[in-house]
């Protein structure tokens, strides 16, 4: 079994995927803490609802990004994490976390990386004309959405798509594909050698 901290911003509907997958049994893993950048964040009540630990750090009350990443990771250390989850987290990690837990921080992109990163993945791919987009789950360093990648699933465009349809029918494999992208580290079926990761 894995600890899982997660970090989110939001509605967290990819933590809720985690969360019942695990009261599935189809991940074997716990959740220590969720931590999240901001106070209204919805994801907090799921994980409150769920009796897992959640925590809201503000970044406006540190006097400097490294003093609210120093915060993050000491959370996330006496959680007993043993992998960083982000779920919608919306900001990029200081390096005080990526170096507290190296190769052990996740991310979760909406776009078949290294295609259309940052933070409009959707729109991106679909204002550019791709008929192929998808969802990657890979490793976090210290540039966005540029770590080594885990996991893909390709998601079709279709001819009348809007960003809302697209959106809808990206969430739902991001939702599958998560939990499972993360049982494959539960299992320690995913070998890190340079960019690449084998899965066996």
């Amino acid at each position: 079994m894995i600890t899982l901290g997660i970090l989110i911003s939001g509605s967290g509907s990819n933590l809720q995927a985690i969360i019942d997958a695990i009261a599935a049994g189809e991940l074997d893993a716990r959740i220590a803490i969720v931590i999240s950048n901001k106070q209204e964040a919805f994801g907090l009540e799921r994980a409150q609802k769920a009796g897992i630990d959640a925590r809201f750090v503000d970044p406006k009350s540190f006097a400097s990004m490294h003093e609210y990443n120093e915060e993050l990771r000491a959370l996330l250390q006496a959680a007993g994490t043993d992998y960083v989850v982000m779920a919608g987290y919306m900001r990029l990690l200081g390096t005080e976390v990526l170096d507290a837990f190296p190769q052990r921080v996740l991310n979760l992109h909406p776009a078949l990386l290294p295609s259309f990163p940052g933070a409009h993945g959707i729109a991106d791919a679909l204002e550019y004309g791709v008929k192929v987009t998808g969802v990657t789950v890979h490793f976090a360093d210290e540039v966005f959405d540029r770590g080594a990648i885990l996991a893909q699933e390709a998601v079709a465009v279709r001819e009348d798509d809007t960003e809302d349809s697209l959106a809808e029918r990206i969430h739902e494999v991001e939702h599958r594909m998560y939990p499972k992208a993360l049982q494959l580290l539960a299992e320690k079926k995913a070998h890190i050698s340079g960019r690449k990761v084998r899965i066996g």
